[in-house]
């Protein structure tokens, strides 16, 4: 019966690659190009068990044989390739962790282009991730798959809104970061704000984002492409203020601003003052990668947000509610969701739902990682750039 499914999902994933690439009418299906090896560097998105579970809802096991395929990982499966978690962590920080030669999966839970406190060799740096992967190795065979910096610009929000409250250590954090990058920056930014914080907050905030975009880059350009890998396929950021989490952020935001249409106008202007952060990132990592044949800049912050606002396009039916059980609350007062006990069987078996099936076409696992389905559409996403550059 397994066989049966995965023949079928199979044979509908090649059908719209052979739509995107106008093909059709018994043309060849196999893979144009040679792949023996996939090779990943990211975050919790791309982590195939480096804390011993998938940031989305488990299959019968948390990791290998059984458990979810996330998108890298049917990514590999259509050139006949598997990944495993090259990090494997001794604790939830990944202070201490071993290193697994055989699995190409670098990408880490958490993992972020800078992430700000953590020693300069932790792969919680993306970075980290591709210095490794290429004092491995690339070789023209190679399929090197690259995500990076939702949890930065997921930072730079927190940090706005901490400032706003009166709290600027985040945000000065990033302002120190970017001086040690290019003396006298936040002086140069001061003065364009004309000496007002708020201002100068919302200059530093994108300077530092694309900053990140360029550094981002900049290693990609260094240790991949320079170091022999010919194809390589690049995420850009999701429009992360349509997560639940967000969402929930900016409900508080209009709720704070007086409710009704009063904060909601307040809480619209917020949002769209987020997601121009998190454009100004993608627009600069564009920039910088432009022009290298090697690289394939894959827009999955288009596909999230046309996901969010035509989910029947894509056969979502609930694009808002998490589908995994709120477990807790941290220090902001969000939900928190425990990964390793929200499981198909579990969330199948719950009582009062009209179907078993019922989660299954939710978008949204927890309040900012996707369900399996969710991992699917990004699979299908990479497959169509991967058709276009003719890799696929």
């Amino acid at each position: 019966m397994q066989s049966k499914l995965k023949l079928l999902a199979t044979a509908l994933a090649t059908a719209g690659l052979l739509a995107a690439c106008g093909g059709g009418g018994g043309a060849d299906t196999t893979p144009r190009a040679k792949v023996t090896s996939v090779k990943v560097m990211g975050d919790s998105l791309s982590d195939s068990g480096t804390f011993g579970f998938k940031f989305t809802v488990q299959g019968s096991a948390p990791t290998g044989a059984g458990s979810t395929m996330i998108w890298p990982e049917r990514i590999a499966d259509q050139f006949s390739q598997s990944l495993c978690a090259h990090y494997r962590a001794g604790d939830e920080n990944l202070t201490s962790y071993q290193e697994v030669a055989s699995c190409t999966n670098y990408a880490v839970g958490g993992g972020r282009v800078n992430p700000l406190g953590a020693p300069a060799t932790s792969p919680l740096s993306v970075l980290v991730q591709i210095q490794a992967a290429a004092k491995a190795g690339f070789s023209a065979d190679d399929l090197v798959i690259i995500d990076g910096g939702a949890n930065d610009a997921a930072d730079v929000i927190g940090a706005l809104i901490a400032a706003a409250k009166g709290n600027s250590q985040p945000l000065n954090a990033m302002v120190a970061w970017l001086d040690s990058k290019a003396p006298g920056t936040s002086t140069a930014l001061m003065t364009q704000a004309g000496g007002d914080a708020s201002k100068f907050a919302g200059l530093a905030a994108g300077a530092y984002l694309q900053t990140l975009a360029k550094t981002l880059a900049g290693s990609i350009a260094q240790n991949v492409v320079a170091k022999g890998a010919t194809r390589v396929a690049v995420l850009n950021v999701p429009a992360i203020t349509k997560t639940p989490r967000f969402q929930m952020v900016l409900a508080s935001i209009a709720q704070a601003a007086g409710g009704g249409d009063q904060g909601a106008a307040v809480a619209a202007k917020q949002e769209a003052s987020f997601d121009a952060l998190v454009q100004a990132f993608n627009a600069q990592l564009a920039t910088s990668l432009a022009g290298q044949s090697q690289v394939a800049l894959v827009d999955f912050y288009t596909e999230f947000k046309n996901q969010i606002n035509n989910p029947a396009q894509y056969d979502f039916d609930n694009v808002k509610d998490p589908v995994c059980p709120i477990t807790g609350v941290d220090g902001s007062g969000l939900p928190t969701y425990t990964f390793p006990t929200c499981t198909a069987a579990a969330l199948s078996a719950l009582p009062g739902k009209s179907s078993p099936d019922w989660w299954q076409h939710h978008v949204f696992a927890d309040s900012f990682h996707p369900t399996p389905y969710g991992h699917q559409q990004m699979s299908q996403l990479v497959s169509r750039s991967l058709a276009q550059k003719g890799w696929l």
